[in-house]
């Protein structure tokens, strides 16, 4: 297992922003924002083969919205929104 910085700001190795400083997270934050980098990944893999109304996409997208709203417990909202707003910009290239 790899061992994570966590100073870093982008836990899903990103380069950083220019200007924007670091900030640590703890374990706990840590686990949330690269468990929904993790499942906004497996939707990316899965949008396009399975149907809108699978069971499996389906409880894939309430898993992703459970994991965003512990982020904003946790008081990472914001590193969490990055994470969609990157995942909105792959999937339109």
């Amino acid at each position: 297992m790899i061992p994570f910085d966590t100073q870093r700001p982008d836990p899903t190795n990103e380069s950083q922003q220019e200007g924007r400083g670091t900030r640590p997270y703890s374990p706990v934050q840590l686990l949330f924002l690269l468990r929904l980098a993790r499942l906004l990944r497996q939707r990316q893999e899965y949008v396009n083969v399975l149907s809108a109304e699978d069971w499996r996409l389906k409880l894939l997208n309430k898993a992703i919205y459970s994991t965003y709203c512990d982020c904003i417990e946790q008081g990472i909202g914001d590193d969490a929104k990055a994470l969609f707003e990157r995942d909105k910009a792959t999937n339109r290239t």
